[in-house]
């Protein structure tokens, strides 16, 4: 029985056994990194170009890096749901570009492999309630910027998935990474500082992402959306950037009206987040969580034995090592990596193969080792 990549992916997420083989997610080359550029100028490239368009907005999406890694689920977004909203800095910030709707400031630099340009974290502004008054006063709180320019319909979800089915089952972004943003666009120590002394602000400014997200999940689940996949970096290497007490107190909570938000209107949510989560995985779990990607090991995940303890409950996608054994291993060395993690998640179902994060500076014989892998051992039963 072969299903179709929309039935792999929901039986996958629903944990719902073994599908036919394991399917596919990956976050895809950093348009920045060697490996995009080598990439670019594949034949492979050439052989799969691929273009689709959505018949009702018009809206023209190149796949083909999609079909190169054979995916079954991926993140598009045929509608104008932004993420950031970058305007001039203050003084103090030349040369550099603020996010409104977080405070954080970015700066265009160029990547010492490639000369190519990438937009790099450099601080976070909002480190007063005042100052994040003043600049939500003067460009719009983030649910007025999000909502301002969002389009989404039935009519046009329903013709981009028919536009992209084919090769891949879609997915959409909600538009704030909560955790990420309060704690870049106010930065780590100002954070803590206000956790302590003024923990309303925080909550105040959560309650304004929560409701930017809810809004969007409404809009999504009215088009008729069937999975949300919610990026949020949670980790440093060995270690959750908050501790498990201030998670619990102040992200949890709105975790929570996230994915319980998805299941009453019938979406799976799956999460991003870098670094180690394995610590607060257990409590967004318990809070409704469907999925969580990255799981990096570089950053001390344990992916054997969170299938072990969570395995029932929900579903693992990456977990295969791109900072270390892709970039620097041999081709062998990347098949036994694919092999470790499919032989120790995907028993029973609930396992999505790919890299625990995108795919930057990676020699082009260990990409093509790593997609070969994959194929290879994707398939169910598992017997090696």
């Amino acid at each position: 029985m072969v299903l179709s990549k929309r039935e792999r992916v929901i039986r996958t997420l629903e944990l719902d056994g073994e599908p036919d083989m394991i399917p596919i997610h990956t976050l895809g080359f950093e348009p920045t990194g060697t490996a995009c550029q080598e990439f670019l100028k594949s034949e492979e490239k050439k052989e799969l170009n691929t273009k689709v368009t959505n018949t009702i907005s018009k809206r023209t999406n190149d796949i083909t890096e999609q079909r190169f890694w054979n995916a079954d689920l991926h993140s598009t977004n045929p509608f104008n749901v932004i993420r950031t909203c970058l305007k001039k800095p203050p003084p103090e910030y030349p040369g550099c570009a603020i996010d409104v709707m977080s405070g954080r400031i970015f700066k265009l630099v160029k990547q010492v492999e490639t000369n190519l340009t990438y937009y790099w974290y450099v601080d976070g502004h909002y480190k007063t309630p005042e100052i994040l008054h003043s600049y939500w006063d003067e460009y719009g709180k983030p649910s007025e910027i999000v909502n301002k320019k969002a389009n989404i319909s039935k009519q046009i979800w329903n013709a981009h998935v028919e536009s992209v089915s084919r090769y891949f089952y879609p997915m959409l972004e909600t538009p704030i990474s909560m955790h990420e943003f309060i704690f870049e666009g106010m930065t780590i120590s100002r954070v803590a500082y206000y956790m302590r002394k003024n923990p309303q602000f925080i909550h105040e400014v959560m309650r304004e992402y929560i409701k930017t997200n809810l809004e969007v999940i409404k809009q999504y689940a009215e088009a008729g959306v069937d999975v949300v996949f919610y990026l949020d970096d949670l980790g440093y290497k060995n270690k959750s950037i908050f501790s498990l007490k201030d998670f619990r107190e102040f992200i949890l909570p709105y975790y929570k009206q996230i994915y319980q938000a998805c299941r009453k209107k019938g979406i799976l949510v799956a999460q991003h987040s870098c670094g180690y989560i394995d610590k607060l995985l257990p409590d967004m779990v318990d809070a409704g969580l469907n999925g969580i990607q990255a799981l990096e090991p570089a950053a001390g995940v344990d992916l054997a034995y969170l299938k072990e303890t969570l395995g029932d409950r929900v579903c693992f996608m990456g977990g295969m090592d791109a900072s270390r054994v892709l970039n620097f291993g041999t081709p062998k060395e990347i098949e036994e990596e694919v092999k470790r993690c499919i032989k120790s998640t995907a028993q029973g179902g609930g396992y999505f193969a790919g890299p625990s994060h995108n795919i930057l500076n990676v020699p082009w014989e260990n990409v093509l080792a790593f997609r070969a892998a994959i194929e290879k051992y994707r398939k169910y039963p598992i017997n090696f």
